[in-house]
């Protein structure tokens, strides 16, 4: 994971308590967590046997560092964990592992989508998450959010909440005119395809990006 969204991620975890990355990679985010004072313990996850073996290769020998082979949350069932992240995943697959999340009613999760953002969003309200922070990583010139979640119950989400994300519209950090731009282009790109019903829901979705965007003029 590049260093500003690691530096990011770790600012959004909690500073001690049971913690747990969810697959690790190359285990530097769990590292980094294992490093903090107040932190009991890391749990450091992969599903694969090639990538699980160089994780454990790459944290061999941390201390407070604990392995665990499996899919997604499940491997660490009955951990009384303190905060989950969940990075560099497509939406729709950090949603998969999300499944278990009412298995960890005191967690906070640290979510970082690759891609279908939005459908993230709007599918944490069905695992019993809230959105209660998120984050705007610049990284080569993209845009990546980085999303906090924990259990309890927040406002619905409006089409442009799920597209742009509500507390980003509120704080419009740097890259967020980006977010909006590509969001933009996604939603011409489907009015192509799109048959007359849709168009006038693509449409009016546009129009509210321009809008705002405009706001900021």
């Amino acid at each position: 994971m590049p260093g500003s969204r690691l530096e990011c991620a770790l600012g959004l975890m909690p500073n001690g308590g049971v913690l747990a990355d969810v697959g690790a990679g190359d285990g530097l985010l769990a590292r980094r967590l294992a490093e903090r004072a107040g932190v009991c313990q890391v749990f450091a996850t992969e599903y694969g046997e090639g990538p699980f073996g160089r994780l454990a290769a790459a944290c061999s020998g941390i201390q407070k560092l604990t392995l665990r082979r499996g899919d997604g949350l499940a491997p660490l069932t009955g951990e009384p964990l303190d905060g989950v992240a969940v990075l560099g995943m497509g939406g729709r697959t950090i949603l998969r592992i999300l499944e278990l999340a009412h298995s960890f009613p005191r967690a906070v999760f640290v979510l970082g989508p690759m891609q279908a953002t939005a459908a993230l969003r709007l599918g944490l309200a069905e695992r019993g998450l809230a959105i209660r922070d998120e984050r705007l990583v610049l990284q080569a010139g993209r845009p990546y959010p980085l999303i906090v979640a924990a259990e309890g119950e927040g406002p619905p989400l409006t089409a442009l909440d799920a597209m742009l994300g509500p507390v980003l519209r509120h704080t419009r950090p740097q890259g967020f005119g980006m977010v909006v731009e590509r969001e933009r282009q996604l939603l011409a790109a489907r009015l192509r395809f799109a048959g007359e019903a849709e168009r006038g829901i693509i449409l009016g979705e546009i129009a509210a990006l321009e809008a705002e965007e405009n706001a900021d003029n």
